[in-house]
């Protein structure tokens, strides 16, 4: 629910009018048409999608583990946060003609992009304790794991490549988080670079 609140506040803070007309305005328009369905209440997708978070926090609090239903629903938010991050991407290269809107639209996916690697290391974690056939732990924390590893191996990741406290053991934790250090230097790098120029050369 974290990361869809962020979306929603993501597509709600991302003005068009304040972006000249153009090929990447037009592009720009393309990609918030998804966001806007789904963050708009009354609208099928996002109904369906209210529904289906409903129904399986009730599921978890009757003690039903719906793995796949929440895998499904991550795998959707998922997607979500690679057309903001798409987004995002465009405003590097559109005319704004407000120099803030970058700026604030970057600090709202920030939050989406920690929450959701969180999962994804949480995740391929939950596939080997739960397969007895496989050799070899993914991600192994010099502490015992929790949730809070997770949550901050995601946030440190923003600021260090490799933490010292954790290794990375398969094809699958390594890849993600070499593409963790990529979304990394597109956001703290060219994003934020950027971002800083335009709010303080107004």
């Amino acid at each position: 629910m974290i990361s869809y609140l962020f979306t929603t506040a993501f597509n709600r803070s991302l003005s068009l009018a304040e972006i000249e007309d153009g090929r990447t305005k037009q592009l720009l328009m393309d990609t918030n048409f998804f966001l806007e369905n789904l963050t708009s209440l009354g609208h099928p997708l996002n109904s369906l999608f209210l529904l289906a978070t409903a129904y399986l926090m009730v599921s978890g609090v009757v003690g039903r583990n719906n793995r796949l239903g929440k895998d499904i629903l991550a795998i959707f938010l998922s997607m979500c946060w690679l057309v903001e991050l798409l987004s995002i991407n465009l405003l590097l290269i559109a005319p704004i003609k407000d120099p803030k809107l970058l700026l604030v639209e970057m600090l709202l996916f920030l939050p989406i992009i920690i929450v959701s690697f969180a999962w994804w290391y949480w995740r391929i974690n939950y596939s080997y304790f739960q397969n007895n056939e496989a050799e070899t732990e993914p991600i192994t924390f010099k502490a015992p794991p929790s949730i809070l590893n997770y949550l901050y191996l995601s946030i440190d990741t923003f600021f260090k490549y490799q933490p010292s406290y954790v290794s990375f053991n398969t094809k699958s934790a390594k890849s993600l988080h070499l593409f963790h250090a990529i979304v990394r230097l597109n956001i703290l790098g060219l994003t934020l670079g950027r971002a800083v120029s335009l709010a303080t050369s107004a």
